[in-house]
C-alpha cells in the first residue's frame, strides 16, 4: 500500500511540476518552482526505494545523505523562488554565492558520513546517532528555510492589497504550514 501512495505522489508532483513548467517557461519563478517540485519528486524516489525496496546489502548510509541533502536543496529553491517571485526578477548571484557556500563543506561532510556515528536499519525501525555536525547542517536548512520565508514576507508587505500581495501571502500560509509540520515531525522522530 505504501508504495501505491508514493507513486501517487510521484506521479501528482511530476504533473505540477510539468504543469506549472510549461504554463510559462520563460518565467524564472515558473523555473524555480518546477526545480523545487523536482527535488520533491527526488524525495519521494529515494522514500519510494528505501522504505518500499530496502536491500541489507546497500546500506542505509545512502539514504541518510541524500535526505540531508535534498531537504537542503528544497530550501535553495525556495530562496530562489523568493528572490525571483512574482517580479520575475533576476537572482542576486552575490548573495546567493554566499547563502549557499556552506553546502560546499555540509553536502560533502553528509555523503562522507560525518553527519552520524552510528545508523542502522532493523526490523522497520531506522536508528541513527547524529554528531553536532548533522545539527548544524539542520540548523542551516532551518537558516535557509526561514531566510527565504522572510524575502516572502517583504515582497507581502510590498505588494499587500494586489494580486501579486494574495498569491504572495497564500506561498507564506504554506511555508507556514509545512513549517510547523516539518518542526513537529523533527521532534517527534
Amino acid at each position: 500500500m505504501l508504495v501505491l501512495l508514493h507513486l501517487f505522489a510521484l506521479l501528482l508532483l511530476v504533473l505540477l511540476g510539468f504543469y506549472i513548467f510549461v504554463a510559462d517557461p520563460r518565467s524564472r519563478a515558473h523555473q524555480t518552482f518546477a526545480a523545487f517540485i523536482a527535488f520533491l519528486a527526488l524525495w519521494t524516489t529515494k522514500d519510494l526505494i528505501f522504505w518500499n525496496f530496502y536491500d541489507s546489502s546497500v546500506g542505509v548510509a545512502w539514504w541518510a545523505a541524500s535526505s540531508f541533502t535534498i531537504a537542503l536543496l528544497m530550501q535553495f529553491a525556495l530562496v530562489v523562488f523568493a528572490w525571483v517571485f512574482p517580479e520575475n526578477n533576476r537572482t542576486p548571484r552575490r548573495r546567493a554565492a554566499i547563502l549557499f557556500a556552506p553546502a560546499l563543506v555540509l553536502i560533502p561532510a553528509a555523503f562522507l558520513g560525518f553527519l552520524w556515528t552510528g545508523i542502522d536499519y532493523t526490523a522497520g525501525s531506522l536508528d541513527i546517532a547524529l554528531t553536532p555536525i548533522a545539527y548544524l547542517f539542520v540548523a542551516y536548512v532551518y537558516f535557509v528555510f526561514f531566510y527565504g520565508a522572510a524575502v516572502l514576507f517583504g515582497k507581502y508587505r510590498r505588494y499587500r492589497g494586489t494580486l501579486r500581495g494574495q498569491q504572495t501571502g497564500a506561498i507564506l500560509w504554506g511555508l507556514g504550514i509545512t513549517g510547523l509540520f516539518k518542526t513537529a515531525a523533527n521532534i517527534a522522530f
